[in-house]
Order: structure tokens, then C-alpha cells, then sequence
């Protein structure tokens, strides 16, 4: 009897779904969807959330990917979860939109390839396959692509990926219910699902389809933005990671490192350092120097970008062109008139400024050759925060194994948290011989406990101040030193004095002075807490600006009694500007209700001599550093 034996393993694929196919086409995007409804297991097998694609713990996701990952699995499980395992409440959920996209490349989304051998869906009345990869289309009717039009679909799981875009806590709360209920609850049950496929051979088109290699990509999150502001708002920092018609947004992501693996660029921060992964803005724990929310509001204030309702009439389009040569200059002639049409465009139709996506381009390469250096040089530089730079360099933690268990460990909820903290640790034992828990996240987590102890550098008040001092400083040296300098020579400085409080103790939290602390009355209450307000940070700014000048100053600056504004020039009238106690500026005001609080009356005068002992502390201190 003869026999054979076949060499191929069938290619695993999807049970076929109907689908109803229209498209989104205005203006210069066409995007094609395909609606359909599919039973909860289907859902639950078949669809993936971000953290569940094969390389989401150990790709060199980018940062406009990372973004796409998170999950309150708080929300998951005491919301979603318990709506869906209510049986005194009707469950219904929107559409799921659900992308498809090749799987097993190093990051999101690419091409999905010429078209696969799968075998041809035999219904009577489908036309020819239309093949992407790993992809299937048939149409009922017709042998090709149609506008609008009926069909069956399905994919090579081993080929594809089909990711939740929007409506990925759904997907979450789902695939936890058909895991944990009983099969008689949801047996019958289905999900509408919309589904996206980013391939010209079945309509999709972008202005961008010939020049840029992550379409895919740019115009999914495009998609994910739109469709989460108009159901729920993005949170904070999500929101900045997103904008990309912000010249702010833009720039706070142009100082960041491009992926957690990106470690090595001389240019940015790396991405480790960095909480854009939560809305906490808390660094005085963990490993992060700053937070994305924090850059945003520094950026913000270096660019001051006006925000006018433009009008021809009027002198908008003067002021926005001013703006637009001293803040982000523009050397080429031909992009400066791109970016001058554009404001003079907004005036013609009595718009507020706003700007195109090529513009945003223009602008940002001003920002990282004016001002991203000396944004990155003081988180590189100035001592406590090039401390914690450094032992993570010297100890591997900046690429993504140290901060995604931090994430999982401290950050997620205990449950979500435990699996992929567990997930973790078993891919970096097998990338890593002998690699521990202990050595390789608790002895160094400890280490930069200890950096971090009991310094301003780690509160957000105090880096709210620093931000705003320095940026003072960048945007108008003129204001500190005899003569404006340069701003590189500005900044060199300012990261210079710094260092000068560092060494001397004035940028700890309880650094003494005589019977109290140094910064009791501005980033301390009465009660010797910390005050985390924003007039607390503007009380903090004051202070360091007072101190840089006196630095500045030496040997010549003057005794709190002898402060002239009419004598020194430009430094001494902004000394006198901020330390004028008949005004009610930050100090001064900070100042007396530190004195009410420890049982001084208005007119007993004890706000001026504390504000006095501290200068004089200041100026004794820095005059001969």
C-alpha cells in the first residue's frame, strides 16, 4: 500500500468572519475598516492587548509605541470586570477597534509582505483572494478590492497580530471573564469589533506612504489619539507623549531617549530616566530624574509660545515672528518662509496660531540646536542627578529590564503586576547567567535610595524651581550678570552654583541653619514639611535666582542693608526686585506667613530678619566660593 507523508505543517488560521467594509476618506487619508462581531472567545483567543505581542518585554520599542501599552488593571477589575460579572445590570460594550499588523518584527507595525498561500474560501458568490501577508480578503462579488462592500476575512495567527487599539481594557476585562467565569455565562455573548488595516491593497492611503518606512505606526496613533479624546480624556502625560501638532509636546519628547534601549545618545535623556510611564510626577523614589509631565512644564516656559487669535488687523503676525527669531530661530530661508506662511496664513483666516506637521518639524530642529543641550546638560550635570546618571550607566539600568520590573513591581496593580514582574525575571535569567533579583533590582534599587535621600534635587517642588531659575537664566542672562554673556556661559554657570550649594549642603531638605532650617518659609512649612504647591516652588525659584547672583557677585556683593537697585547695574536690581519686602513677591510673602505660623504678628518685623539671615547665610557662603 502506498502511502506519503506531506512536509508542510498546515498554517494555523483564524475561523472566517463576515465583515462589512467601508472607509474614513477626507482630505489626504483614506482609512478602510472592516465591522464585524465576534463571539468573546474568538476575542478572547484571538486578539491581543500591547503587553501580550511576543516582543513587548524585550523589543527596542520606541517611545511613540510605548505609549500604547499601559493598562489600569485597577480599572479592569474593579470596574469592567464587575460590570461584566453584575446579573442585575444589562452588559453591552462599544466596538473594539482592533488593528492588524505583521507580527514578529523588532518593533510595531511595517509591511506585511506579498501575499500568502492560504487556501481560496470556497462560499459561493466570493470573489478571488486579496492576500496581505498573512491576511485573507475575500469579497462577495468581485475579485478585487471594493469601497464598500461584503466579505470574509481571516489571518495566519503566526503571521499577524491583531491588537486592541482602542478599547484595550475591554479586551482585558473580557479575556479575564471567559478565563474565570463559567462557560454558560458568556457562551452566547459577542463583541462588535472594528478592525484596521493599514495596506494600500485594500484602500489605505497617507500623503506620507512613499517616504515614511512606520506608516503603519504614525497613522495608527494617529487613530488611537483621536479616538480615546473623543471618548474619554488622555491623561497628562499620555497626552504629550501623543500631540504631534504641539511644538511643545514635540520638543519635551525630542529631549527623551527614542526607546528604553537607546542609551547611548549623547543628545537626549535617556528614556529610563524619565516616568513618562505614569501621571504620579513623583521622582523621590525609584529610578527616574524627572518626568515627562515635568519637561512639558519646563519646555512650556522656555518656549512661551504665543497662544493669539490671529488677525491680519492687528499686529499679531508681527509679535509671532518676533517670537519665532529670538525663541526658535530658523536659519534656512526657505523653511523660515514655510514656517511665516503658515502664522501669516492663520491671520488671513482669523485663526489662533496653530501649525502643520512639516512646520513642527522645522521648529523642533531649532529647539534641539538652541536649547535641548542645555536642557539635557543640567540633568547631566548638576551633582545629584549626575550621580544617579552615573551609578545606572555603571550598573546596566538603563535599558529596559530594571525599569520595566520597577514598573511592574512598585507601579502596577499587585496581580497585573506579579505576572508580568514574573515574566521578567524569567527572560533576564535566561539572558543572563547567574542574573539574581537581589543583585541585578534590590541592592541597586537601595543604592539609588540612598543618592536620593533627604535631597531637594528628588522633590518636585524643588525641580519645578530649578527649571524655572535655570530657563530664567537662559532665556534673559542680562538680568544676572554684569555683562549678558553667552548662553552657553549662562548655563555652564548656573549648573556651576548648583553644584556650589551641593558641596555646601543648601540643596538638602533639612539643611541647618543656626536653630532652623535653611529652607523653612519656602519649600518648608512651619511644621517642617515639605509644601508642595506651586507657590512654594516660586518661593524655592526666588531663592536659587537670589543665590545665583550672590555667586555670581563675590567678594562684591552687597550686605542686605546696603542693597541699592540704583548701584551694580543689572544684577543689583534684580536682587532688590526679589528681596523688596514692601511688595508682595514670593519671598517676602512666603516669608510672613512662615512668621503668623510660629506666632509673630504682622508688625513685629520678624519676616525681615529671616529673610535677612538667609541672604546673609547665602552671601557668606558663596563669596568666596
Amino acid at each position: 500500500m502506498a502511502f506519503s507523508i506531506k512536509a508542510t505543517v498546515p498554517e494555523a488560521l483564524t475561523p472566517e468572519i463576515v465583515f462589512l467594509k467601508g472607509s474614513v476618506s477626507l482630505w489626504n487619508y483614506s482609512i478602510p475598516f472592516f465591522t464585524t462581531n465576534v463571539p468573546l472567545v474568538f476575542a478572547e483567543k484571538y486578539f491581543k492587548l500591547f503587553e501580550e505581542l511576543p516582543q513587548a518585554d524585550t523589543a527596542e520599542w520606541t517611545l511613540e509605541e510605548l505609549f500604547q501599552r499601559d493598562i489600569s488593571w485597577d480599572r479592569v477589575d474593579n470596574e469592567i470586570l464587575a460590570y461584566l460579572n453584575s446579573p442585575t445590570r444589562p452588559q453591552f460594550f462599544n466596538a473594539l477597534t482592533v488593528a492588524l499588523m505583521p507580527s514578529h518584527t523588532d518593533s510595531l507595525g511595517g509591511d506585511f509582505g506579498p501575499a500568502g498561500d492560504m487556501p481560496r474560501l470556497t462560499d459561493p458568490g466570493l470573489g478571488a483572494p486579496i492576500g496581505m501577508g498573512g491576511i485573507q480578503i475575500q469579497f462577495y462579488d468581485s475579485d478585487e478590492d471594493q469601497v464598500a462592500g461584503a466579505g470574509k476575512m481571516r489571518w495566519a495567527t503566526d503571521r499577524v497580530d491583531a491588537v486592541a487599539v482602542d478599547g484595550q481594557h475591554r479586551l482585558a476585562a473580557i479575556k479575564r471573564f471567559v478565563k474565570e467565569a463559567k462557560k454558560d455565562r458568556w457562551e452566547g455573548a459577542s463583541v462588535p469589533v472594528i478592525f484596521l488595516i493599514a495596506d494600500a491593497r485594500v484602500g489605505f492611503k497617507t500623503p506620507h506612504a512613499d517616504s515614511d518606512s512606520s506608516r503603519t505606526v504614525s497613522a495608527l496613533r494617529s487613530v488611537f489619539i483621536d479616538l480615546n479624546k473623543n471618548a474619554k480624556p488622555v491623561s497628562p502625560s499620555r497626552t504629550i507623549l501623543l500631540d504631534d501638532l504641539s511644538i511643545v509636546s514635540v520638543a519635551t519628547r525630542s529631549l527623551m531617549g527614542r526607546s528604553l534601549g537607546d542609551t547611548g545618545d549623547a543628545e537626549r535623556i535617556p528614556l529610563s530616566l524619565v516616568d513618562w510611564m505614569t501621571d504620579r510626577n513623583k521622582i523621590e523614589d525609584g529610578p527616574f530624574i524627572t518626568t515627562v509631565t515635568l519637561l512639558h512644564e519646563a519646555v512650556r516656559q522656555l518656549l512661551a509660545v504665543p497662544d493669539l487669535q490671529m488677525d491680519e488687523d492687528d499686529n499679531s503676525v508681527a509679535k509671532v515672528e518676533k517670537w519665532l527669531d529670538a525663541t526658535l530661530p530658523v536659519e534656512d530661508v526657505g523653511a523660515r518662509e514655510e514656517v511665516l506662511g503658515q502664522i501669516r496664513q492663520c491671520a488671513r483666516l482669523q485663526t489662533r496660531l496653530s501649525w502643520l506637521p512639516n512646520q513642527i518639524k522645522i521648529l523642533q530642529q531649532s529647539f534641539d540646536a538652541n536649547w535641548r543641550p542645555h536642557m539635557r546638560a543640567l540633568l547631566r550635570d548638576y551633582a545629584p542627578y549626575s550621580a544617579l546618571w552615573t551609578y545606572a550607566e555603571e550598573h546596566d539600568l538603563l535599558g529596559p529590564q530594571f525599569v520595566n520590573l520597577y514598573v511592574s513591581k512598585e507601579v502596577m496593580p499587585a496581580k497585573a503586576g506579579q505576572e508580568r514582574s514574573k515574566r521578567l525575571e524569567e527572560a533576564a535569567k535566561q539572558a543572563e547567567p547567574g542574573w539574581s533579583l537581589s543583585k541585578r533590582y534590590d541592592k541597586p534599587l537601595a543604592a539609588i535610595d540612598e543618592i536620593k535621600e533627604d535631597s531637594w534635587a528628588f522633590k518636585v517642588v524643588f525641580q519645578r524651581a530649578l527649571y524655572r531659575a535655570y530657563i530664567n537664566v537662559l532665556r534673559g542672562p542680562g538680568q544676572y550678570f554684569k555683562t549678558a554673556p553667552s548662553r552657553e556661559t549662562a548655563a555652564e554657570a548656573f549648573i556651576e552654583y548648583m553644584n556650589t550649594l551641593h558641596e555646601e549642603g543648601l540643596d538638602e531638605v533639612y539643611a541647618q541653619l543656626k536653630n532652623d532650617y535653611f529652607w523653612a518659609g519656602s519649600g518648608l512649612s512651619a511644621d517642617d514639611t515639605i509644601e508642595f504647591t506651586n507657590a512654594g516652588a516660586e518661593r524655592m525659584r526666588s531663592w536659587l535666582e537670589v543665590g545665583f547672583i550672590l555667586k555670581l557677585l563675590g567678594p562684591e556683593a552687597p550686605a542686605f542693608d546696603r542693597l541699592d537697585s540704583s548701584v551694580g547695574g543689572a544684577p543689583s536690581k534684580t536682587l532688590c526686585y526679589y528681596l523688596d519686602l514692601e511688595a508682595n513677591r514670593p519671598i517676602r510673602w512666603g516669608m510672613a506667613k512662615f512668621a503668623l505660623a510660629r506666632g509673630f504678628d504682622d508688625d513685629s518685623g520678624q519676616y525681615e530678619r529671616l529673610v535677612k539671615q538667609r541672604y546673609e547665610h547665602l552671601r557668606g557662603t558663596l563669596r568666596g566660593s
